[in-house]
């Protein structure tokens, strides 16, 4: 029986967390998050330049495989309104359309975010990018996109076979 009051009185000194306690809990974690939050940032500008850059070599691809399977030029084109080309900035947005039929896009990407740009003062790129019927660019090309709150480049390149990719190396598209 002695035993059993024993277990009783301990129960009811545990009550739970003081207040200070607490308090101490959540000023840990708040400093814990104030230095998280800015690396968050940086990660998701990263993801952003990043999934914009693969988003242009889809399109690329895309309009490269759609030459080749329909056997007519298909153009890749920056776009200003997405209803038609026009305009060199290729960060508002760009089509793909087979040449002549610029009534039925194959397809329309919508602008990227505000923090990013396509080219720079040094390179604009091409305005357009036509495939003939095998699959052969009119050109090769470099797209350089870049986010305002990162110093990294991100360059797309398509070589004059019409093989498109996301440059791994700072100097940029080729060899």
């Amino acid at each position: 029986m002695p035993h059993r009051a024993y277990r009783l009185r301990h129960v009811s000194h545990s009550r739970g967390f003081s207040l200070l306690e607490l308090l101490i809990v959540l000023v840990i974690f708040a400093i814990m998050a104030s230095i998280a939050v800015p690396s968050f940032q940086s990660l998701r500008q990263q993801q952003q330049l990043t999934d914009a850059s693969n988003e242009l070599v889809a399109a690329l691809r895309l309009a490269r495989g759609e030459a080749i399977m329909r056997e007519a030029e298909v153009t890749l084109c920056a776009s200003t309104d997405g209803d038609s080309c026009g305009g060199n900035d290729w960060s508002k947005g760009w089509r793909i359309e087979v040449e002549g039929d610029s009534e039925n896009p194959i397809a329309v990407h919508q602008p990227l975010p505000d923090q990013l740009s396509v080219g720079d003062k040094n390179a604009q790129p091409a305005d357009e990018v036509t495939f003939d019927d095998l699959g052969y660019p009119d050109a090769d090309g470099e797209w350089r996109l870049s986010h305002a709150g990162l110093p990294k480049v991100s360059r797309v390149c398509m070589s004059a076979i019409g093989r498109a990719y996301v440059a791994e190396s700072d100097k940029g598209c080729g060899p």
